[in-house]
């Protein structure tokens, strides 16, 4: 298990859905053509969704703007240039930029056609995400 669990769990006042089931990580997964990387399972599997600091992370277990198949698929029908193995992490609200996840763990920003690497892993866009709140 990867140790972004144990990162999250350390967040004070995380807001969190209920975790989800290996049937609906599969689900999810096929509905999307996708595999998600082993630290989306884990944290999924933990916390089905999470929202922290004005950070808001899609999952499973939601519905609407925090369902992470929702949210993928509407961004796939909106934008031509959403890469087709990668899922939304986050939606910043903000001129169209998302953060998205491919299936190795690596994170980017995405604003309509523009795409740039900004991690190497969840877990390091998490540290970004909890250095926001100070």
């Amino acid at each position: 298990m990867s140790d972004i669990v144990n990162k999250i769990k350390s967040i004070e006042k995380l807001y969190q859905a209920k975790g989800c089931s290996f049937k609906q990580l599969k689900d999810a997964q096929n509905e999307l053509g996708l595999s998600f990387p082993e630290e989306f399972v884990d944290y999924v599997k933990a916390y089905g969704a999470i929202s922290f600091y004005g950070t808001e992370w899609t999952g499973l277990n939601v519905e609407g703007y925090l369902n992470v198949v929702q949210v993928t698929k509407q961004e796939k029908e909106l934008n031509s240039s959403f890469p087709v193995n990668c899922f939304v992490l986050e939606n910043q609200g903000i001129d169209g930029l998302i953060v998205i996840c491919n299936e190795e763990g690596q994170v980017f920003s995405l604003q309509y056609d523009k795409l740039e690497k900004i991690h190497d892993s969840i877990s390091d866009y998490l540290t970004e995400c909890l250095s926001r709140a100070k």
